[in-house]
């Protein structure tokens, strides 16, 4: 947990295979706490959710029991989280714990994740680029569910008629787009 000047506490929570959620923009360290408690309960994603990790997790006996590792992970992303917002920072590469998403929120959180820095794509594209050109609904309640602010850009996936919504309000959602527009672009090395 972190109060980054400007942008309100944030705060990362991981589990021994990835970051599970990221808080940005809150007032108070308490509500970014409780954001992260939440998530990273097993019922994050209401009784199926928890179901799922759980079964999951007996299904794949290779990952490590929990421990430092999470620790280790949380604050590598928290690390990445303030250098984002404090100096444009545009590769993020913490490894991601979604083993309780379904597998359609699964392959939009991914194609999300190559939205280029500074760019944004439309629903409609998101929905086209995964193979389901009349999901476009689903696939908005996909990009909403997103525990990974930043980590998984959904800030830049944008309505065809205006910026659409956004879990922590479209205002804070226009300032991460104006945001990544005020730095310059790396350029993609080949083969990225």
């Amino acid at each position: 947990m972190r109060m980054i000047d400007g942008w309100g506490w944030c705060g990362t929570t991981a589990s021994e295979v990835g970051l599970v959620c990221t808080t940005l923009g809150h007032t108070r360290e308490s509500a970014s706490m409780s954001e992260l408690q939440r998530a990273s309960s097993a019922s994050r994603s209401g009784p199926r959710g928890s179901d799922r990790l759980r079964r999951r997790r007996t299904e794949h006996t290779q990952w490590p029991a929990a421990g430092r590792t999470a620790y280790h992970i949380a604050g590598h992303a928290l690390e990445e989280l303030w250098e984002y917002l404090t100096s444009g920072r545009q590769r993020l590469d913490v490894a991601l714990d979604q083993r309780a998403s379904t597998t359609f929120q699964h392959s939009v959180w991914e194609q999300m994740r190559h939205i280029p820095f500074g760019e944004t794509r439309s629903y409609a594209w998101l929905a086209r680029s995964i193979g389901r050109p009349h999901a476009t609904q689903a696939v908005g309640r996909a990009v909403s569910s997103s525990p990974n602010l930043i980590f998984i850009p959904c800030h830049r996936v944008v309505a065809a008629r205006g910026i659409g919504g956004y879990s922590r309000g479209t205002k804070l959602k226009q300032r991460l787009l104006d945001h990544e527009q005020a730095w310059p672009r790396m350029l993609a090395m080949p083969g990225t």
